[in-house]
């Protein structure tokens, strides 16, 4: 259930934040969204500390969501509504993929608390994309 509640929180959070910028949001929620990640081992070793780390979790994954729509209804302008359901295609290939990442480092034999720190480099690999984007070396539309 809270990560439910923090998805919702999020989501209100970052699309009044995309609404402002959405370089800035994803700039400022990627590295957020990866802090909570690598001290949520930390935090999850007591009860209370893995509820409000789920939350967290919760709330700056889903703040990342709005400001990544936008950027892609932006892009592809000229098609909207299929760049809108590619979008949520590749969030759902992205859990998947995550899903993969995290198994296959349990399979090498990390600890979970490794599997925070695959996701911590994922959303610095974030930032660096929206950075290049920002470039001009992933899209003619920098923000």
């Amino acid at each position: 259930m809270l990560i439910g509640v923090g998805f919702s929180i999020g989501n209100a959070i970052g699309g009044r934040a995309a609404d402002r910028s959405t370089a800035g949001t994803l700039l400022i929620c990627f590295p957020l969204l990866g802090l909570i990640m690598l001290l949520f081992p930390f935090a999850a070793t007591t009860p209370a500390g893995a509820l409000v780390g789920v939350l967290l979790w919760g709330i700056a994954s889903f703040s990342i969501m709005p400001a990544l729509q936008m950027r892609t209804m932006q892009a592809a302008h000229a098609a909207p509504g299929l760049a809108s359901s590619v979008n949520i295609g590749a969030f759902n290939l992205g859990n998947a993929l995550g899903a993969a990442l995290g198994g296959a480092v349990l399979s090498l034999g990390f600890g979970y608390s490794m599997v925070s720190i695959a996701g911590l480099a994922i959303s610095l690999l974030g930032v660096l994309l929206v950075l290049l984007s920002r470039t001009g070396t992933l899209s003619p539309q920098a923000e």
